[in-house]
Formats: C-alpha cells, sequence, structure tokens
C-alpha cells in the first residue's frame, strides 16, 4: 500500500524553500534549481503527493528526477498557509513560444489544489503561458475557467515540433468538452490531449 504524508508531517519536516526563499503568503515566488538543488527533497514530496492518485509522476519517481529534466526550467513556489515554505510547486519549460506548464507539486490539502488551478485558470488568458493537458484537468479549465485552446493542427505542431494526430473532439471521450483534441505518442504510447492557453505563434 502506497504512504501518502499528511500536511501536517510536511510542517514538521526541515523544509527548506522556507530558509532560502522566505516567500510572502500567496505570492508566486520564481526558483532558480541550479543555485539550490537541496530543493530537490521537499519539491519530490509535493509533487509523489499531487500524483498519488495516478500513481506517481511520469517522470518523477525520486527526488533526483526532479530536477533532472534540463527542460524543466520554470519553476515556482506559492505559499497559501502561512508556514514560510512551499505549499505549492509549479513547473515547466521556456520555449521560444512562451512558458509551457509541465506539472505541478502541493501538499494535498483541498486549498492548494484549489489554488493550483485557480493560477493555472489565470495564466492561460495571459498571452504566452499554454499546457497540455487530458481528463478533469481539461474539463475543468475550459468549462470553469473558459481556457482559450489552440484550434489548428498546423499551430499545435508548430509549438510542439512533432506531427500529431488530428481528432476534433475527444477520441477517447466524445462528450468531452472541446473541439480541439489529438493524439500523440508520450512514452511510447498514444495519449490525446488538447492545449489550451496562448502560446506565441
Amino acid at each position: 500500500m502506497k504512504y501518502i504524508k499528511l500536511y501536517e508531517e510536511f510542517i514538521a519536516e526541515e523544509n527548506k524553500s522556507g530558509e532560502i526563499y522566505k516567500p510572502k503568503r500567496n505570492v508566486p515566488t520564481i526558483v532558480d534549481p541550479i543555485k539550490h538543488p537541496e530543493l530537490a527533497d521537499e519539491f519530490f514530496n509535493l509533487i509523489n503527493t499531487a500524483y498519488a492518485e495516478i500513481g506517481g509522476h511520469i517522470k518523477v519517481k525520486s527526488p533526483s528526477d526532479v530536477f533532472s529534466d534540463k527542460d524543466w526550467d520554470f519553476w515556482e513556489g506559492i505559499d497559501i498557509h502561512g508556514t514560510e515554505d512551499f505549499d505549492i510547486i509549479l513547473f515547466g519549460s521556456k520555449t521560444k513560444y512562451g512558458i509551457k506548464f509541465a506539472g505541478v507539486g502541493h501538499d494535498g490539502t483541498r486549498d492548494a489544489k484549489r489554488k493550483y488551478i485557480d493560477e493555472r485558470g489565470k495564466d492561460l488568458h495571459k498571452p504566452g503561458h499554454y499546457i497540455e493537458v487530458s481528463g478533469k484537468l481539461a474539463e475543468i479549465l475550459i468549462k470553469k475557467y473558459g481556457s482559450p485552446s489552440v484550434n489548428t493542427q498546423a499551430d499545435v505542431e508548430k509549438v510542439l515540433g512533432k506531427p500529431v494526430e488530428w481528432n476534433g473532439q475527444n477520441p477517447e471521450d466524445p462528450s468531452a468538452s472541446g473541439v480541439s483534441w489529438y493524439t500523440r505518442k508520450i512514452a511510447g504510447h498514444d495519449h490525446a490531449k488538447i492545449m489550451l492557453g496562448q502560446p506565441r505563434v
């Protein structure tokens, strides 16, 4: 049985992000992983908690994986509980089309989950911010936050730098919101995705 840390255990541990950045409550803070690789353990705990329901993050299986993908060069932390350490981390890539969001870590509390969705919903209305999503997150971002989508195969392929199979409706769930779904291979398997936000194409 997979063990998931409780929020109380997070705040009881020595969290280095508070010591290093002293973040202000609810104010996003840019993190530099090159200067502070010692944050890997803390960030792994947050990422592991966020993805526990689906069996863990596909790429982050240990603390050594957290900063190993050099494409993930955008990291942001947020303290929402006034405990100084980060309760949420957001990470992604800086591309010529803008910031592509790749993943999240959080402490598992309802407040942290809500804050993450709120931040993502706001960011995707800003030029130069985008994300590939599917499932429940895609539905929430489209229906609740009105996140715009990239609506042509040519633009999606330009941003990704690779071909996709254009579907229109979600091939795995035709009732899903959005009409700009496509299929592409990720880690050797086909996945239905939709690109939301406003990449600079």
